[in-house]
């Protein structure tokens, strides 16, 4: 609607143009300088913002992973504990009588992590409690040399009351006991999927030793990563964000996202390859990732990393995890851009929306204003030109008090000087011929409507006696007088002027017969000789008019005015001949 009527307009007048193309520009320009300047500040300081809270997201996770890593330290340390911890060395006993209520108490320390806490011995033997729940307990049991392992459902140590079934199980052909027992710290196995459980899990394995430093077995309990999911998923990273834990060999231990980190394979779970993975989010993290492996084993990095995919759509963080524990994990967190530059977007938009409906009201006022002005700058070139073609003014309702409302006062008094005989604030002869012009002009260019008028040639008798007798005082005020009386002899539409000294002239417009002028003459005759009042006596003054119609008698204005003025003269000889 704006940019119509700002096309519409700027045809009419380059004036407009000129005012409003400069105004149109310099308010776009400023709106879209404020709104560039906004989205670059607002970009700035949303990146910054997103680096913060990536690297403590990846902070966050750290510290909720190794809180479970370490919850499987304590709970090994809480049947064997770390002689560094002890006053002096308390040799670890392998009686199974005597280790089963310490597994007990073990398996209850963090059951959402590691609620199975178990012990291989070097001669076969095996024990191990597993809170499956809080209300199910699963005691396994192998004697020492025994052929087959016991499964109980148990309420409390040393209960036996419920077999649940038998199994051939040894604990030395395990992998978590072959990758202790030839150590002397506490081991990680590598991450696999249970087969139960279909979920990531760890095994920590500890050798323990009697008295006599002789290897009494192996104390190890399983790390679900499950609780690690849950964790992830509870983070708030973005709408389209994701946060994962990958193993040094590029293998999913744990993600945020609902893809599974493990495939099924001839109905066994098989952990997938982070390259394997379905979420193209995940994979063109993974790529920069390993870039930056690669440069943090040359030492070109630290412990956590602002990383750019190749497209630049993606901000990941990236930290190593675990070290202190044993394992080479990696938090990564990766965002789409847009996830974080979204409201940033969304504000610039509006702000644009904002800007375009600013320039639109500034516009819309704008050109309200300007068209103002320029109607009222409008009616003062259209009166100049009716000044100059011989028609009467328009009334300007121009009523400022700036420089147009000047303008428009020199207007006016500039149209009575020129047009209006001072001394009878009537028409001059120059804005009678100027009228009789226009009158003659429409004939030109209207051939189908041909306009009729007539002009009445005026003058007054015994004028000179009443300057001779009373002074030129009285003779001005009996000019001004006949002039009064001649305005309303005649009807609005028709126009009186001074022609010269004590001569008017009459035109009366739309007259087409004679009868019409001699009826308008009569009444003029009878309303202008009535006596004026002067201030030390009355005048008396006579009228000898002579009129001419148009074109009847002559389609040239000279020949008009000389066929009134004859008929004038002759009337004037007649009445003075009748006295």
């Amino acid at each position: 609607m704006a940019l119509f009527l700002f096309e519409g307009t700027m045809n009419k007048s380059s004036l407009r143009r000129q005012l409003v193309l400069p105004y149109v520009l310099l308010v776009t320009f400023v709106s879209a300088t404020i709104g560039w300047v906004s989205y670059q500040a607002g970009e700035k300081a949303v990146s910054e913002l997103a680096r913060r809270v990536m690297t403590d997201i990846v902070h966050r996770i750290n510290a909720a992973t190794e809180q479970h890593l370490a919850g499987a330290l304590t709970a090994l340390n809480a049947i064997d504990p770390d002689p560094q911890t002890l006053p002096r060395t308390q040799p670890f006993s392998d009686d199974l009588a005597t280790l089963e209520p310490r597994l007990w108490v073990a398996s209850g320390l963090f059951m959402d992590v590691n609620n199975y806490v178990f012990f291989g011995g070097e001669d076969g033997r095996f024990a191990g409690v597993n809170r499956v729940n809080k209300d199910f307990v699963e005691l396994y049991l192998r004697e020492p040399q025994a052929r087959e392992r016991r499964v109980y459902a148990v309420t409390r140590p040393g209960d036996r009351a419920h077999l649940l079934r038998t199994d051939t199980y040894d604990p030395r052909t395990r992998p978590w006991y072959k990758l202790a027992s030839g150590g002397m710290k506490p081991v990680w196995s590598p991450v696999y999927s249970d087969f139960t459980s279909k979920e990531p899990t760890i095994t920590l394995a500890k050798p323990v030793f009697r008295a006599d430093r002789s290897l009494a077995g192996v104390m190890a309990t399983d790390v679900t990563l499950k609780a690690l999911t849950d964790f992830l998923r509870t983070v708030k990273v973005s709408q389209n964000g994701i946060a994962f834990v990958m193993d040094g060999d590029g293998f999913m231990i744990a993600t945020s996202g609902a893809e599974l980190p493990f495939k099924m394979v001839d109905g066994a779970p098989e952990r997938m390859r982070i390259d394997e993975m379905q979420t193209p989010l995940i994979r063109d993290a993974y790529a920069k990732v390993r870039e930056w492996k690669s440069a943090k084993a040359a030492g070109a990095t630290g412990p956590t990393k602002e990383l750019v995919a190749p497209n630049g759509y993606i901000e990941i963080a990236a930290s190593h995890l675990g070290e202190k524990y044993g394992v080479d994990w990696i938090t990564v967190v990766a965002v789409p851009r847009g996830d974080f530059m979204g409201g940033v977007t969304r504000s610039f938009v509006h702000g644009l929306l904002i800007a375009f409906l600013c320039v639109i009201v500034a516009l819309v006022l704008g050109l309200i204003v300007l068209d103002r002005v320029l109607r009222d700058i409008r009616n003062l070139t259209e009166a100049a030109k009716k000044i100059g073609d011989g028609e009467p003014m328009p009334t300007l309702n121009i009523r400022r008090r700036d420089e147009i409302g000047q303008l428009a006062t020199s207007f006016r008094e500039m149209e009575h000087n020129l047009r209006i005989d001072k001394l009878t604030a009537v028409f001059n002869r120059a804005s009678l011929i100027a009228q009789i012009g226009f009158l003659r002009r429409q004939l030109a260019q209207n051939t189908g409507e041909r306009p009729n008028f007539a002009l009445l040639f005026i003058d007054l008798d015994h004028f000179k006696r009443v300057n001779d007798h009373y002074g030129h005082g009285a003779g001005d005020k009996v000019l001004a007088t006949v002039a009064t009386r001649l305005k309303e002899s005649v009807r609005v539409t028709d126009v009186v002027a001074r022609y010269g000294g004590d001569e008017f002239v009459v035109l009366l417009k739309g007259v087409t017969v004679a009868d019409d002028v001699i009826a308008t003459e009569e009444k003029i005759r009878r309303i202008v000789e009535e006596p004026v009042q002067l201030d030390h006596g009355t005048a008396s003054v006579g009228v000898s008019i002579g009129w001419a119609m148009f074109p009847e008698d002559g389609e040239d204005v000279d020949a008009l005015l000389k066929i009134a003025d004859k008929r004038m003269f002759d009337t004037k000889k007649i009445r003075k001949a009748a006295r």
